[in-house]
């Protein structure tokens, strides 16, 4: 009698490309509270004409690769670019209005709108560590949200859970679209972003030149370049896994502020950012065979 082939256990799967593209965007998203922060503290400019201007610096920047963006069906591209609107001025006035900390975990809630929506919308599948790393990192964004909470920041928390909201909304979209140039898409959606939120900041945008430099520096490598390595990043990860690796942007977003102006974290940050951590550790590292790792 023939003895029974042994199955090959499944190799864990390696970080991709995509995903190193999702982790470099994370980290320069990361840079956008000190920058907020700066221009509050130093220059004294409205959180209104921070997101309007940084977002018509980065769409003016990428204008050439506008071409590219022309086969993206345009309901999807109008969807986009609303959700991406309310993403950045979500977080720069959240920034401005409560804690660094608290304003970049409330957004990342947008982590678990992702996942549970990604189930229906693309027959995503939640494995066993997957629920695991979304269990843990939401519980360090609760921790940090609960036990960091003082009078007088409720707008300020008010708009980054919206932003959370926006943010889960912009990534089901892109991960649903796979069609266009990510260069010419970023600039699509910061252009559109700028020309929607000018209602909001006109009257606000006189800053003197340093404050406009710095304003320019956050469009191009806080917020254009990132943009096109999670668009493109977007196209071969899934969409749980890209909500994962991005809670990377909490982590740092603190610590930062924290180096540039001496606001320090609360506890709890630290304590809640080792617990997201942990969750992206049991995502992303090989357990056993990893047949039931996704």
């Amino acid at each position: 009698m023939q003895e029974p082939a042994l199955s090959t256990p499944r190799p864990p799967r390696a970080l991709s490309s995509g995903h190193l593209m999702i982790l470099g965007c994370a980290v320069l998203w990361s840079l956008g509270g000190v920058f907020v922060k700066i221009l509050r503290r130093d220059y004294a400019m409205d959180p209104r004409a921070i997101a309007c201007l940084r977002c018509a610096a980065a769409g003016l920047l990428l204008a050439w690769a506008l071409p590219g963006a022309v086969r993206v069906p345009k309901l999807r591209a109008l969807g986009s670019s609303v959700a991406y609107a309310v993403v950045v001025f979500t977080f720069v006035v959240a920034t401005a209005g409560t804690t660094a900390a608290n304003a970049i975990f409330l957004q990342y809630a947008y982590p678990l709108f992702v996942a549970v929506a990604a189930v229906f919308l693309f027959g995503e599948r939640l494995g066993r560590r997957t629920v695991l790393a979304l269990a843990l990192g939401m519980g360090g964004v609760g921790m940090i949200l609960v036990c960091s909470w003082e009078p007088g920041q409720r707008e300020g928390v008010a708009y980054g859970f919206a932003s959370s909201i926006a943010f889960a909304a912009f990534t089901l979209i892109q991960r649903w679209n796979r069609e266009g140039s990510p260069v010419g898409l970023s600039s699509l959606y910061n252009l559109a972003a700028a020309a929607l939120m000018l209602p909001l900041a006109w009257g606000h945008l006189g800053a003197p030149l340093p404050a406009l430099l710095i304003v320019a520096g956050m469009g191009v490598f806080q917020l254009g370049l990132p943009y096109i390595l999670f668009i493109k990043g977007l196209r071969s990860v899934r969409a749980t896994d890209a909500a994962l690796i991005t809670l990377v942007e909490p982590i740092l977003n603190p610590v930062w502020v924290w180096l540039a102006v001496a606001e320090a974290p609360h506890w709890s940050t630290l304590v809640g950012g080792s617990l997201i951590l942990v969750g992206l550790l049991a995502r992303f590292v090989a357990v056993g065979g990893g047949r039931n790792a996704s």
